[in-house]
């Protein structure tokens, strides 16, 4: 359960993977470069934030200088697709605190552009990373946990049927010519 929530990177196919890759890369280099472009202008960004008053001083001053630096780690993870359950809920988290400062219009669009990212967020945080990212390492691991080699190769494995005994309702996973040798030497 809880490795579902870090690595998820089931998407059906190489189509899906590609179109969420793209998705990922175009989002993670904007949040990496946005972040990387305030870390350098810190203080004016501080300011700013101070500046629209929705926030007392203090705690704009904690988000304001956190911010960048989370937008950088985030949009990083993003683009590689690792934990991308877990970094699409805190890439949204962060575009949802865009949109009480920013508020939902924008002069030149219908609405702002950060619904946009804010649902591409929400449709990675259930869909995954697709299988071009570092979640499908480890949800191949998952995989071959949930299914070891003898249960795949050997669907007549004692372990899974009643200690190894051939009926009627086997029969369908069991060659016919198997259950005639056994009847016979049996």
């Amino acid at each position: 359960m809880f490795m579902g929530i870090l690595f998820k990177a089931r998407s059906g196919n190489i189509s899906n993977s590609a179109g969420l890759l793209l998705i990922r890369l175009g989002l993670g280099t904007l949040f990496l470069l946005a972040g990387a472009g305030k870390v350098l202008h810190l203080q004016d960004f501080i300011s700013s934030v101070q500046e629209t008053g929705r926030m007392n001083n203090t705690v704009s001053f904690v988000l304001a200088f956190i911010l960048p630096f989370m937008e950088m780690i985030f949009g990083a993870l993003y683009i590689i697709g690792l934990f991308t359950p877990l970094t699409s809920f805190f890439m949204a988290v962060m575009t949802l605190s865009f949109l009480y400062v920013l508020g939902a219009g924008n002069p030149e669009l219908p609405f702002s552009y950060n619904i946009v990212f804010l649902l591409c967020f929400i449709a990675t945080m259930f869909t995954g990373a697709g299988m071009f990212s570092f979640d499908s390492l480890g949800d191949r691991k998952k995989k071959e946990e949930k299914f070891p080699d003898s249960i795949e190769k050997n669907p007549a494995d004692p372990r899974i049927f009643d200690a190894g005994k051939i009926n009627e309702s086997d029969a369908i996973f069991v060659d016919e010519n198997e259950v005639k040798n056994r009847d016979i030497k049996g």
